[in-house]
């Protein structure tokens, strides 16, 4: 391994372990109380499914599912950040867990990290997650016509990537269920990385290791892997939540996609939360509004479909 491998994993770590403080609205700096998972009543949990299978390498991903029995409820495949680096299925328990005790299926998903696979495979195990849970929504009363995906920094990269470019093939992947389409009825992102060419230099050394290539050597590749130039009229509708004081992805990322996104004709909201940093998710006072928001996304495009199949069968 590489001395700057090794820098760069643990500048990963500190920002991921780092306590951000802010300021209140009264002027006093506040310590925000980092969110730890809690088994909860309200949802239940299916650990360890098998979604993806590269030859003897397998996948999985752990199910939050509302603890009262139901169909239709929507689906959303989670994944957390970490520079592409940091592929456990662990760290968004507490996001799943949320979204699940607010009616909504969530699945924690692996993936592969930029250090074993280069890009495009983490996206291509974010798409067999989708192409997983829709083929296997029946089973666990998700509507396989609303299912979704979330994620945080280079998390929310890989959900954005992979909701605008359903049937990609260079995307798709070989991980399973190659019959059923991958496409999503929504997405939602935690400080989007939308422009991989538009970051800092710190993080563009994170993002040449995740595509295994600078910017100058290969800009196209660059290009390719970034949402913003991916956007199409008929694009899934996109919730963005960025942090007032995020100082690590500018919330410039978030207000050029949505800008651009609009201007495509597609459906996108944006939502500042106020003296929230990057991970804002990962601390109170904001993970309760920012996986309120997402649930209420999610719950609400469920909410769109039941009105306008009801609206079909009324005529």
């Amino acid at each position: 391994m590489s001395r700057r491998f090794k820098f760069t994993c643990a500048w990963i770590v500190l920002l991921a372990l780092s306590t951000p403080k802010f300021w209140a609205a009264d002027g006093s700096m506040t310590q925000p109380t980092f969110v730890k998972y809690h088994k909860s009543p309200k949802a239940r949990v299916v650990p360890k499914l098998v979604f993806a299978k590269y030859g003897k390498q397998k996948l999985l991903l752990d199910l939050y599912l509302p603890i009262l029995n139901g169909q239709n409820r929507p689906g959303v495949v989670v994944v957390r950040g970490g520079g592409w680096m940091v592929g456990d299925r662990k760290r968004f328990a507490h996001v799943a867990s949320a979204l699940a005790e607010r009616g909504v299926a969530a699945a924690c998903i692996e993936y592969r990290t930029a250090d074993k696979a280069a890009f495009p495979a983490a996206i291509q195990d974010v798409k067999a997650a989708i192409r997983w849970m829709r083929a296997n929504a029946k089973q666990y009363g998700i509507d396989p016509q609303v299912i979704g995906t979330m994620g945080g920094s280079s998390g929310a990269h890989m959900a954005v990537l992979a909701a605008l470019t359903p049937g990609l093939s260079e995307l798709e992947g070989a991980g399973g269920n190659n019959d059923v389409s991958s496409e999503v009825e929504g997405a939602v992102a935690m400080a989007l990385p939308a422009d991989l060419l538009d970051l800092s230099s710190e993080n563009k050394s994170i993002v040449g290791q995740f595509l295994h290539a600078t910017a100058e050597t290969n800009g196209s590749l660059w290009r390719f892997a970034s949402p913003v130039n991916h956007i199409e009229h008929d694009g899934p509708p996109v919730l963005l939540l960025h942090g007032a004081n995020d100082d690590s992805v500018p919330i410039s990322q978030s207000f050029n996609f949505a800008e651009k996104y609009r201007q495509a004709g597609a459906n996108i909201q944006v939502r500042i939360l106020e003296g929230a940093p990057h991970a804002f998710w990962n601390y109170h006072p904001w993970f309760d509004e920012a996986t309120g928001l997402a649930a209420d996304f999610f719950l609400g495009l469920e909410s769109e479909r039941n009105n306008s199949h009801s609206m079909v069968l009324d005529h």
